[in-house]
């Protein structure tokens, strides 16, 4: 089966470059005219949709036309702690210029935001996602998509490609678009399509 991934329409904080993680942000007047000027592209046909329980996902979803989406907390974006609504450079006045290191950065998946989610936890929850949304083929469900958020799809593309994120995220992985993967059985991912474009509704 293939699974469509893509991250939620644009909020107030990702214009200010503050963290959101658990934070209940929901879509800008921007964020909400844009994605609802789109559709997905014809070449998805998703018979099922999931999108995370988080209100700005929500929003995408609805303003995309994807009606009554099955809400997966699996889906959420990985929990920043007291990081949460700082930007990078608050986060490094008043923890120290060290901070990301001291909490992992260099150590992929053991990175720890303060008193939030390690990056292993995301990509364990992701991961189990993806094997529940794949035994959906096994009883003819079909294609799926999925709204979630920025770090869910880095999950993603590192579950599928083995990306050991001791490097900045490749720039060839462009989550302002469509990740799509295919699953097999046992719910392993693999990339169909890299940065596949919505289309305009007006199209």
């Amino acid at each position: 089966m293939k699974l469509a991934l893509l991250r939620h329409g644009p909020t107030e904080w990702n214009a200010a470059g503050r963290i959101q993680g658990h934070t209940d942000i929901g879509l800008s007047e921007a964020g909400l005219a844009k994605m609802a000027a789109l559709r997905l592209p014809p070449v998805l046909h998703p018979q099922r949709i999931f999108a995370s329980p988080m209100l700005r996902a929500r929003q995408t979803a609805k303003a995309l036309g994807l009606a009554d989406p099955v809400l997966d907390a699996r889906l959420m974006e990985q929990n920043w702690g007291e990081w949460e609504g700082l930007t990078r450079a608050e986060i490094l006045q008043r923890h120290g210029a060290d901070a990301f290191a001291r909490a992992g950065a260099a150590r992929g998946d053991q990175f720890r935001p303060m008193g939030g989610e390690s990056t292993g936890e995301l990509h364990a929850r992701v991961a189990g996602f993806l094997r529940d949304a794949a035994k959906g083929q096994c009883e003819n469900e079909g294609d799926a998509v999925a709204v979630a958020h920025l770090g869910v799809l880095r999950a993603a593309y590192t579950l599928a490609t083995g990306w050991a994120m001791d490097a900045p995220m490749p720039p060839k992985l462009d989550v302002a678009r469509i990740l799509v993967l295919t699953l097999a059985p046992d719910g392993t991912p693999a990339i169909a399509a890299l940065n596949l474009d919505f289309v305009s509704k007006a199209a």
